[in-house]
């Protein structure tokens, strides 16, 4: 009898269209927590980088008559603050990524589930969907725009790179008029081109993102 083989257990049945729905909504949680993290990230940054401006111009003005320690703050400061602001951008594509993501997987979801026929939801949620909120944001609202919040992220951008242009400026404009001895001169117009350089990139990287810029309304 020991040459008898155990016949193998048959597979359970399994529900495709039902285990593709629970992969979907597990990975439209997951990157729906992503993008939670990127906005609390995004929130991080621009607190430290406004503790930095603060302490940077305290220090500065602190030590105006002492043009050695005046011209390195003014000449490094700027680069410090782009810094910042590439850090913050990151988080930045991090969530829009996130977004046109959660998007598109939601027009899959709702796809899948849509029902033969639509029924009226009294709102302007359609009834046949069943995830909303991307669309929602998008332009499928009462107002039919793009109600994402835009403005805050074009004033971040403007404080950190329009302060670090401002203080770029002031520095250069002041080693001509003090004359400062060679060393710090090439500090501050060494650090004026590394400020430039980096800026033009920032200019570059967002303009070349594909996840900004791009929220057209939905008014279907």
């Amino acid at each position: 009898m020991g040459f008898w083989k155990s016949r193998p257990e048959p597979e359970p049945f399994v529900d495709r269209a039902q285990a593709r729905l629970a992969f979907m909504l597990a990975e439209y949680n997951t990157i729906r927590t992503e993008l939670v993290a990127a906005v609390s990230t995004q929130q991080t940054v621009m607190t430290y980088g406004l503790a930095a401006i603060a302490v940077i111009y305290s220090g500065l003005l602190a030590s105006w008559s002492n043009v050695p320690v005046r011209t390195g703050i003014l000449s490094l400061a700027p680069v410090l603050l782009v810094f910042l602001w590439f850090v913050w951008f990151g988080e930045v594509q991090r969530l829009g990524r996130a977004r046109w993501f959660l998007w598109e997987l939601e027009q899959k979801v709702n796809a899948l589930l849509k029902p033969d026929q639509d029924v009226p939801s009294g709102s302007t949620l359609p009834a046949s969907d069943v995830l909303h909120w991307e669309s929602w944001v998008r332009g499928r609202n009462r107002w039919r725009t793009n109600v994402h919040s835009r403005p805050a992220y074009h004033l971040a951008t403007g404080l950190l790179c329009g302060t670090g242009l401002g203080t770029t400026v002031l520095s250069v404009v002041l080693s001509q008029v003090s004359r400062p001895p060679a060393p710090l001169q090439v500090l501050v117009f060494g650090g004026a081109a590394v400020f430039l350089a980096m800026l033009w990139y920032a200019w570059f990287a967002f303009r070349r993102n594909p996840f900004l810029g791009n929220g057209k309304p939905i008014t279907g």
